[in-house]
């Protein structure tokens, strides 16, 4: 096939994605003396590279190493570049009816893989966040050159490697996570509730922070017979975990509430009282109704 008939193809298939999604535009291939009205060029000196254009594959840029778009109006379009071996870039960009030329260095970049005891892995590079990798076939695109690298896996302690990472090179890291420390902590924002159906805190809820993966065992005790009237066991997660208590078996009264986390080599327990109240009603169901009925009968009247 001759370049000729290549770039006509090229044409076409971009052409039938342009009017396929929402945008308007038109693609130039080969020499362009001028840049057109509201057109853009986009030149990056790598062929080949993959333009987005509002989220739009719009093309590659040609052998020459750039792509020209020449939309119907002036306004704002997000550009996206991606290459094989190069980092993304990606900047908003104004078009007005002068046109916009636009040079992208793009950064050269090399791939990392991950063979873990634990997944998934966060990627940490210099500090800023690349990305997670979620098994070991997976690899992540990192800058080529020096960097610091740090991967995190919820629960377990990060690990830290500095490193140099040549242009087009694949890097295999072999990661062995060590579980952190347990630490729990339990939060509430109301230790009274009263579950008589009036809408208002009609249950309670207990915010349990891990530190890392346990069991954990909650138990309810009436405070003044010490007789246990509620339990309940989940595998508890990293980070906040959430429990909710409806007043089952309780009459009204105090009430211990005692946590255990437990994940298998340390225990922690800690305790919090929380009372049930019942007669503390609040009218916000009555409240409710009667204006859904207002705003009923007054609809009914304008009618």
């Amino acid at each position: 096939m001759s370049l000729k008939k290549l770039f006509i193809l090229m044409f076409i298939f971009t052409a039938f994605l342009t009017f396929a999604g929402n945008l308007s535009f038109s693609l130039y291939i080969g020499y362009v003396p001028k840049l057109p009205e509201y057109g853009l060029w986009v030149e990056t000196g790598i062929p080949y590279a993959n333009v987005y254009i509002d989220g739009y594959l719009v093309g590659q840029t040609n052998i020459f190493g750039y792509l020209i778009i020449a939309f119907e109006e002036e306004g704002y379009h997000t550009l996206k570049v991606e290459a094989d071996y190069f980092m993304p870039f990606s900047k908003v960009l104004y078009i007005d009816k002068e046109g916009l030329r636009i040079y992208i260095n793009l950064q050269k970049a090399g791939k990392i893989m991950v063979f873990s005891n634990v997944y998934p892995v966060n990627v940490y590079v210099n500090g800023d966040y690349f990305g997670t990798i979620k098994n070991e076939t997976e690899a992540l695109k990192i800058p080529a050159g020096v960097n610091q690298i740090t991967f995190s896996s919820p629960g377990f302690e990060t690990i830290t490697e500095k490193i140099f990472l040549d242009f087009k090179e694949v890097k295999i890291f072999e990661l062995d996570f060590k579980p952190r420390e347990l630490v729990m902590n339990i939060q509430t924002n109301y230790t009274e509730f009263s579950p008589n159906g009036d809408w208002y805190r009609d249950s309670w809820n207990l915010k349990i922070y891990l530190s890392t993966y346990a069991n954990v065992k909650i138990e309810i005790f009436n405070k003044n017979t010490g007789e246990l009237i509620f339990e309940r066991s989940f595998e508890g997660r990293p980070y906040n975990n959430y429990f909710t208590w409806k007043g089952e078996n309780a009459n009204d009264g105090d009430y211990l509430v005692r946590v255990t986390a437990d994940n298998g080599k340390e225990k922690v327990e800690r305790n919090i009282t929380v009372t049930v109240n019942r007669q503390k009603y609040v009218y916000i169901k009555q409240i409710f109704f009667a204006s859904m009925l207002a705003i009923l009968f007054l609809a009914i009247l304008g009618l």
